[in-house]
């Protein structure tokens, strides 16, 4: 951030998630050291990202994860990826290997897999589900999020124009819900392209 600052005077500074910003100490020390905006870990939960907002300068952006794949590793500082292929994750590489179908072996009994999952889909025992937000998008900015991060790295262009354009109407409705005081309620249509956008 100093040669940032040094080299650059005039340009933003925002933190990545890796950095993993997860509590407001953490989102107040990035600040003072000169970032507008923090990535929030996507671990945190409402109430902790409402906690950060509460506890932070308001000058400071609150960056939050709200569509995409939820990484098993915190805050997606993972090594399974260039550890098995050589792709690193930490560059926006990450192959998806907790994703893959994976078996259960057993020191004494060698060649001998077991299956861990439960489904007949296969077993996965590592991966999460996806973060999908948009049924929520009045928690999300009622927590005091500023900026919405949208997975889109090493997706198609179908998939990004679909997402982006689905949140772009949670929004505008959102805002509408404010204009005239009735709740948020997401377009059903809306959420159901959120669904077919192939991920």
């Amino acid at each position: 951030l100093a040669m940032a600052k040094h080299i650059a005077p005039e340009m933003e500074l925002h933190v990545s998630t890796q950095a993993g910003i997860a509590n407001y100490a953490a989102a107040s020390a990035a600040y003072d050291l000169g970032a507008k905006r923090v990535v929030l870990a996507r671990e945190l939960s409402l109430n902790d990202i409402a906690v950060i907002r509460d506890n932070t300068p308001p000058e400071l952006e609150l960056e939050a994860f709200v569509h995409g794949a939820m990484c098993m590793s915190v805050s997606g500082r993972c090594l399974l990826s260039h550890y098995l292929t050589g792709r690193d994750a930490n560059r926006g590489e990450c192959t998806q290997p907790c994703r893959w179908k994976w078996q259960l072996t057993e020191e004494h009994r060698p060649g001998r897999a077991f299956e861990v999952g439960e489904t007949e889909e296969g077993s996965y025992i590592l991966n999460a589900d996806d973060l999908c937000t948009a049924p929520f998008i009045d928690l999300i900015l009622q927590a005091g999020v500023d900026s919405l991060k949208i997975e889109g790295r090493m997706k198609s262009i179908a998939y990004v124009a679909t997402v982006v354009n689905a949140y772009r109407m949670a929004l505008d409705a959102y805002g509408q819900s404010l204009a005239t005081g009735t709740p948020y309620q997401l377009d059903p249509d809306l959420l159901q392209e959120l669904e077919r956008a192939s991920h």
